[in-house]
């Protein structure tokens, strides 16, 4: 193991278990102590289970799932040619607060068409956090209200296609869509694609 860390998070307004890309950002923030970003690539997130308290991260070389008791995400990415791994675990230290917050912007200022959704970005959201909502929206009106979108795996190529995306058009174009139950679309910012977001219905 290379490092453990401590992530502590708010739960967004009255959900009761915490977004990926929430657990994704903090991550990222926990990362910069010890890699530079502009140097990783190949990002992959995968979510195992629903995050419901605090967690920890475990920075590793050598990963195998029956190392650990409970794995809730996944991420995994290259830096200089070698792959590492965080595992996010579920902690035994309780949430304890929550932030307001709205996907209205999102919703309202979004253009959907049969295989695409896209929002000129005005705020100073995340990448993660601005898709993910895109995407529950262009899935609630094009495929079905019932049931729960939630995401369950995102790949970036690199961390550099993050930053600098306030005032750019952010597109995911739907790439496959296994039974209603599983989607997978592209992302691109200004017609660049940056990656892949997968969503699954439960």
């Amino acid at each position: 193991m290379i490092k453990k860390e401590n992530l502590e998070f708010c739960f967004k307004g009255k959900r009761t278990y915490v977004q990926g890309p929430d657990i994704f950002d903090a991550v990222l923030e926990k990362l910069k102590n010890y890699f530079d970003l502009d140097k990783i690539n190949t990002i992959k997130y995968s979510a195992y289970e629903m995050l419901y308290a605090n967690a920890y991260m475990s920075i590793v070389k050598d990963f195998n799932k029956n190392d650990y008791e409970k794995i809730n995400s996944l991420i995994t990415f290259k830096f200089e040619s070698t792959q590492y791994y965080i595992v996010v675990s579920e902690s035994k230290n309780e949430i304890k607060c929550s932030n307001n917050y709205s996907e209205d912007i999102v919703n309202e200022n979004s253009i959907i068409t049969s295989d695409r959704i896209e929002f000129k970005n005005i705020l100073n959201d995340s990448l993660t956090e601005i898709i993910v909502s895109m995407n529950k929206y262009y899935l609630q009106n094009t495929v079905t209200k019932d049931g729960k979108w939630i995401v369950t795996k995102f790949e970036y190529n690199s961390f550099q296609d993050l930053n600098g995306i306030k005032n750019k058009m952010i597109e995911l174009k739907l790439k496959n869509n296994f039974n209603n139950k599983l989607t997978k679309s592209i992302i691109t910012i200004d017609n660049e694609a940056v990656g892949y977001l997968y969503f699954t219905l439960i």
